[in-house]
C-alpha cells in the first residue's frame, strides 16, 4: 500500500458505507481519511422509499423466522387447512396491517414536520407493533 493511502478498517468501511446508505455522502477530512459528511437533503419520495423498504424489511425479516420468504409469503397461509400453517397467516396478514398502518401514521409525521425523519428502524420500534408470534 502507497504511504500515502489510507488503510480502512472493516468495521469503518461498514459504518461508512452504512451512513452513505442513509444519505450520508462520504467525504475526505482535513487529513484526506473518510468521513461521513452532512446528510444530504432527501426528497420526499427518497424518504418514503426509505421509511417503507425499512419498514417491509422488518415484517420480511420477522416471518423468515418462521421460515416464510416473507411477509407476503405468511400471510398467503391465512386460509390454509393446516391449523397451524392457517393461525400464523391469520397472525400476520394482522401483524402487517398493524404495522404498516402505524408506519403511516408516522410516515405523514415526519412529511408534516411534527417528527423528525427517523434515523433508522429502532428509532421507530417502539411506536411499531411488537414482533412475537404467538405460542
Amino acid at each position: 500500500m502507497p504511504a500515502d493511502a489510507v488503510a480502512v478498517s472493516a468495521e469503518r468501511y461498514a459504518f461508512l458505507l452504512d451512513g452513505q446508505a442513509n444519505g450520508q455522502p462520504i467525504v475526505a477530512d482535513s487529513e484526506g481519511h473518510p468521513v461521513l459528511g452532512s446528510a444530504l437533503p432527501l426528497s420526499e419520495d427518497q424518504v418514503r422509499a426509505r421509511f417503507t423498504a425499512d419498514i417491509q424489511q422488518r415484517l420480511d425479516d420477522f416471518a423468515s423466522s418462521r421460515n416464510y420468504d416473507g411477509i407476503l409469503s405468511a400471510c398467503t397461509y391465512a386460509t390454509s387447512t393446516v391449523p397451524r400453517f392457517q393461525a400464523e397467516g391469520q397472525f400476520a396478514v394482522a401483524l402487517r396491517d398493524q404495522t404498516w398502518a402505524a408506519a403511516y401514521e408516522i410516515l405523514g409525521q415526519v412529511q408534516a414536520g411534527t417528527r423528525p425523519m427517523p434515523a433508522g428502524i429502532t428509532d421507530i420500534e417502539a411506536d411499531l407493533p411488537a414482533l412475537e408470534w404467538p405460542v
